[in-house]
This record gives C-alpha cells, sequence and structure tokens, in this order.
C-alpha cells in the first residue's frame, strides 16, 4: 500500500499541468489534488462531491457562451446548407421537422460535439495539441510524452471493462468540459483527475503491483 501511495502522489504532481493550475489558482490546485487521489483510490462519495462542485464552480465561471449563440455568418451557412438539401429532397426536408433540425437543434449539438472532439484529442494532453494548435487559446504540454505508454496501458485495462466507475467518471468529465469554453487558460481540467489516475492503473500493471 505504501508504494501505491507514493507512486499516485508522484503522478498526481509530477505534472506540468498540476503547476501550472497551481501557478494561477492555488485552491483550484489543491481540490484537483484531492480529487485525483480520491479517483485513484476509488472512494465513490467523495469522488462524486468533489467533481460536482468543481463542476458547478468551472461552468460558473468558464462557461462556454459561443454554445448558444448563432452568428450570422452561420446562419447564412445553416440557410445555404438548407436550401442544398431541400432541392433534392423537397418536402421531406422543407416540412416543420426539418426546419426545426436544421435551425433550432443541429446547430447547437455541432458546437457541443466540437468541443468534446477537442478534449478527446491526446495531443491535446501529452503534445501541447501540436500539430493540431487552436487559436484564440493557450496551449502548453500538461503531461510528459513518456507518460503515454502507461496512459495507454491504462486505457487498454478499461476498455477490458474492469473499471466501470473510472470510466464513468471519464464520460461524466467530458459531458461538462464540452459545456466549458475551450480556449480557457487552463485546460479541460476536470480530465486531469481521469488521466492521472489512468496512469496509476497502466503502471500498477506493468510494475506488478496488486490492483
Amino acid at each position: 500500500m505504501k508504494n501505491k501511495i507514493i507512486l499516485s502522489v508522484l503522478i498526481t504532481f509530477l505534472n506540468f499541468w498540476i503547476w501550472r493550475v497551481f501557478g494561477e489558482d492555488t485552491l483550484l490546485g489543491v481540490v484537483l489534488i484531492f480529487l485525483s487521489i480520491s479517483l485513484i483510490f476509488r472512494f465513490r462519495i467523495l469522488t462524486v462531491v468533489l467533481f460536482l462542485v468543481l463542476s458547478v464552480v468551472f461552468l460558473k465561471t468558464n462557461p462556454d457562451t459561443n454554445l448558444m449563440y448563432i452568428s450570422p455568418l452561420e446562419k447564412h451557412w445553416l440557410i445555404q446548407r438548407h436550401e442544398y438539401y431541400a432541392e433534392s429532397l423537397g418536402s421531406i426536408y422543407r416540412n416543420r421537422a426539418g426546419l426545426y433540425l436544421n435551425y433550432e437543434l443541429l446547430p447547437y449539438v455541432f458546437k457541443y460535439t466540437r468541443n468534446l472532439g477537442y478534449n478527446l484529442d491526446p495531443n491535446l494532453y501529452f503534445f501541447a495539441n501540436h500539430p493540431r494548435e487552436r487559436g484564440g487559446g493557450i496551449e502548453f504540454e500538461k503531461f510528459s510524452p513518456f507518460l503515454l505508454p502507461l496512459f495507454i496501458v491504462g486505457v487498454l485495462i478499461l476498455v477490458s471493462g474492469r473499471d466501470k466507475f473510472l470510466i464513468s467518471y471519464f464520460i461524466a468529465a467530458q459531458l461538462v468540459n464540452a459545456l466549458a469554453f475551450p480556449g480557457y487558460m487552463l485546460g479541460p481540467i476536470l480530465i486531469f483527475p481521469f488521466i492521472t489516475a489512468t496512469i496509476y492503473l497502466g503502471a500498477i500493471w506493468i510494475f506488478r503491483m496488486e490492483t
């Protein structure tokens, strides 16, 4: 158990991301540390409570206001797209359901899934998003690329379905992160505990510690 604690502390602290967080907001860094350790050792109730509190604060201070805003240029594209498909689909695409999908639903779904796509890219966490750096945000290396093999091993273990709680955390964190401003200077912080826990999972498997 002692070795596991040491390993969890090393993974949680020996990365660029947590120190950048501490440099901007000490309290946020402390919460992320507690949430990460809680997730690593599966303190479920504490993890859920910390996650909910951090999610509320995160979304309140860094919402993606563009999710619900359609610019004039985007409206122009929507009209063009609708007319293009309406030419071939006719009344099927011009009915009330088609109009609702094109103008009221799909634009917002597209923006939300675009944010999801940003946060699912491993380059964002291990290579400062190179070579797909985004404008309007600060890209920085969050974890050393040398930790990527441990992370991949951890992901493979998760894919086998052995840890539903960690998988559930990942899904919840990504769904919430996608509602936040993607250019936030500290990145999608809710995924930090998942990455540390997954690296830890890969490490204990490689070093043959008991899970």
